[in-house]
């Protein structure tokens, strides 16, 4: 029972106020007019119908969800022509009122659907002939055409003036250029996930691309606008001295296998890197078969002599650092335009604290922005 009890309990709508506001004044002002312009033609229809109840509902969603594919102009013109002549021919041929009424909704349903213009308060249109045994065919016209006319008229207006753009123009599609950065899903990856969840009607294609892609934006801002540096950083990095041996700093690059080490004095402030492009720059890369030869001879030149060379040398400096509060989101660029491959990361006061690599950055990023593993069983239950 408490299972069905919580199943009845109403879902809360993620709609602002301001939204609400908005969606209600316009389909009170639309229903207005409507009434207004229809009463004031009556006087010049041969029918005493000039207002057709459903169009209440049609002013619901032309205002709450004007993007969906169900409110289209195409939908309510079209949608309502087609089932109110049904319902028109229902009702002349089919004696029986209940067979009448439930032909014209089946009828009406498919012939949307052949039409691509699925508008549901269409559905209601189309039993109302059958229902009050309207056998008249200008009924289309006065009110239903007239009626739906109007109704558009004051969606368009209203909602562009209040900022929501309608009707949603279906853009074409465009073969995307050799030279331009194909988007992470394609078009039809889109249609699929609609596809699969029957939601084809519901939403369109450009607003589910337009709702991934803020989604994307918030999650990536949240989860890297508040990871620091400190949490991704290698603390157990080890660090030189400028007069460490060019030797000694090929053992720990070696032993530790990083390719990078940050450069510190005695108060252990970062004053350069020593990388080993930095080795490489000092080694004629002409014979590539002696390179291994050449770095040993190099590093191990004037070998007992007073100036053996050291890491002050060849290195780095001054090093681009990261701060350990920093956001990382800040070391995109650095990585990426600036071709940075590690960071060393320095408090306040520029003191050694550890190594930021671009492999952790981007190991980082796979963990943010990967997808979690889709489980089908979630949809059956």
């Amino acid at each position: 029972m408490k299972l069905v009890a919580r199943s009845l309990r109403p879902h809360s709508l993620p709609i602002a106020r301001q939204e609400m506001l908005r969606a209600t004044m316009g389909a009170s002002l639309a229903l207005l007019c409507t009434a207004f312009v229809s009463l004031h033609l009556a006087n010049y229809a041969s029918t005493h119908h000039w207002l057709v109840a459903s169009f209440g509902a049609s002013a619901l969603l032309l205002f709450l969800v004007p993007t969906s594919p169900l409110t289209q102009p195409w939908n309510i013109l079209v949608g309502n022509s087609v089932s109110v002549l049904i319902g028109i021919c229902c009702a002349r041929w089919i004696p029986n009122t209940v067979l009448a009424l439930t032909l014209a909704g089946g009828l009406s349903t498919g012939m949307m659907l052949i039409s691509r213009s699925v508008h549901p308060p269409s559905v209601a249109i189309s039993v109302f002939p059958a229902l009050n045994g309207i056998h008249e065919f200008h009924f289309a016209l006065f009110p239903v055409l007239t009626n739906s006319s109007i109704l558009v008229l004051i969606a368009v207006l209203y909602n562009n003036l209040t900022g929501t753009r309608y009707p949603a123009w279906h853009k074409p599609e465009k073969a995307i250029e050799p030279t331009q950065q194909a988007s992470r899903f394609t078009d039809a990856d889109y249609d699929a996930a609609l596809e699969h969840y029957n939601q084809t009607l519901n939403v369109s294609r450009e607003d589910l691309q337009k709702l991934l892609a803020y989604v994307h934006t918030i999650a990536f801002q949240r989860n890297l606008g508040t990871r620091h540096c400190a949490a991704l950083m290698q603390t157990n990095a080890p660090c030189i001295t400028a007069d460490t041996s060019l030797e000694q700093a090929w053992a720990l690059l070696t032993e530790h296998k990083t390719k990078a080490l940050a450069v510190v004095d005695q108060e252990q402030r970062v004053i350069g890197i020593l990388t080993q492009a930095d080795f490489l720059r000092r080694v004629t890369l002409q014979d590539q078969q002696g390179l291994r030869q050449r770095l040993r001879e190099f590093i191990q030149s004037k070998r007992g002599q007073s100036n053996v060379p050291i890491v002050g040398d060849i290195m780095s400096t001054p090093a681009i650092c990261a701060y350990s509060e920093q956001s990382i989101t800040e070391l995109i660029p650095l990585f990426s335009h600036d071709k940075h491959r590690h960071l060393p990361v320095i408090d306040e006061q520029g003191r050694w604290q550890g190594m930021i690599t671009q492999a952790d950055l981007m190991l980082e990023l796979y963990r943010i922005l990967r997808p979690a593993p889709y489980d089908e069983n979630k949809d059956q239950g």
